[in-house]
């Protein structure tokens, strides 16, 4: 699910910034609204199916909010964010949190609460890479820093708080840095 945030500024250069909005606002519409059938017992093949697969033993039961707040926190970047440090947040998100997750539950030895730190070194390392791709080493590094150490506190949803976190971070960093951010 995260990684397909990272195809949003992919379809922003293909296309617009405005269409891609507009097809993940409808996206996550369409995502609300079989949300609500499912819960009434009408069920979605596909939808419905993916969405029992991704979600947490305990949220089947009651409305799966992740992926609207995984949508939300790539549209807001998009939308108030300069291109560049919306893009790296975005992929923080897509790339930096899986990894975090992935590495945190099946390498992870040093526990910092219900995280791990392998898992915030190896989120925290892959977000950098792939913020490499659309912004300066220095404010990718920034953001990735603040991005993990979201995800590693576990604050509110993270697949909301963490682009926004890396993207007020790395703004902060260029208003103190001065880098050309597109």
């Amino acid at each position: 699910m995260h990684a397909s945030a990272v195809l949003v500024p992919v379809l922003a250069e293909a296309t617009t910034r405005t269409l891609a909005l507009f097809l993940l606002a409808l996206a996550t519409v369409g995502y609300t609204i079989s949300e609500l059938l499912r819960l009434r017992g009408v069920r979605l093949p596909l939808i419905s199916a993916f969405t029992l697969k991704m979600c947490r033993g305990d949220e089947s039961a009651g409305f799966v909010s992740r992926p609207i707040y995984l949508a939300l926190g790539v549209i807001l970047p998009l939308l108030f964010f300069p291109k560049g440090i919306a893009y790296a947040s975005i992929a923080i998100i897509g790339i930096g949190d899986p990894v975090a997750g992935y590495v945190g539950g099946k390498f992870g030895q040093r526990r910092i609460g219900r995280k791990s730190l392998e898992g915030f070194i190896a989120g925290f390392v892959m977000a950098f890479l792939a913020t490499l791709l659309v912004i300066a080493p220095i404010l990718g590094a920034v953001g990735s820093i603040a991005g993990m150490l979201i995800e590693l506190t576990g604050i509110w949803d993270d697949n909301f708080t963490i682009p926004l976190a890396a993207g007020i971070a790395m703004i902060a960093a260029n208003s103190v840095l001065h880098f050309v951010v597109a």
